[in-house]
């Protein structure tokens, strides 16, 4: 039947974000210089013209690469803190963000940040987004009857400290890093 055939074949061509999927793992694994074409359309196991049936060019991958991220990594982290609650429950929920990894990936921030190393637009964006949850999180403070200087020290230190662990690379367990919860939430948020 050769309209069976045909819908197999469309159903087995990736589509859009079976290609960010792809672009965003070559990504992490080999930094922005690894995100090329060809070495992405035989991952997908499909020729150089099926990339081009989607995006315009490599420039528009990337560009699209950075949507991902910040819909991503980026939405999940306001999106925790604007819930409704108390200071402890909406840290304790950024928290849970950062240790669960599964709406945060601290793989894909590090290689996000990598490449905004040698990206001056990249660069701009994700400043634009630390920026963003930095606000975010000294707002929490605020609302908690924090004066403006202590909001914004302690959600510097909140956020430098998370982006200096992904950094460092510690590669501690999930235990490890609950078990320091009480600590940092005494230390980093009044709490605990």
């Amino acid at each position: 039947m050769p309209g069976h055939a045909q819908a197999t074949s469309e159903r087995d061509t990736p589509v859009e974000k079976d290609w960010i999927a792809a672009a965003r793992e070559m990504l992490i694994e080999g930094g922005i210089a690894a995100v090329e074409i060809n070495p992405l359309a035989a991952r997908l196991g499909v020729t150089r013209g099926g990339f081009y049936w989607r995006f315009k060019n490599r420039q528009d991958l990337l560009d699209h690469l950075l949507l991902d991220w910040e819909n991503s990594n980026a939405r999940h982290f306001l999106d925790r803190l604007a819930e409704p609650g108390a200071l402890a429950e909406r840290m304790q929920r950024l928290i849970d963000l950062w240790i669960e990894e599964r709406q945060f990936d601290p793989r894909l921030e590090a290689a996000i940040r990598q490449w905004a190393r040698i990206d001056p637009a990249v660069h701009k964006r994700v400043r634009s987004v630390d920026l963003g949850r930095i606000k975010a999180i000294a707002d929490l403070y605020l609302e908690d009857g924090y004066d403006t200087y202590d909001a914004e020290a302690r959600a510097r230190i909140t956020y430098f400290h998370q982006i200096g662990y992904y950094t460092l690379e510690l590669g501690e367990s999930t235990e490890e890093r609950r078990a320091m919860l009480p600590h940092y939430s005494r230390v980093l948020f009044g709490t605990g």
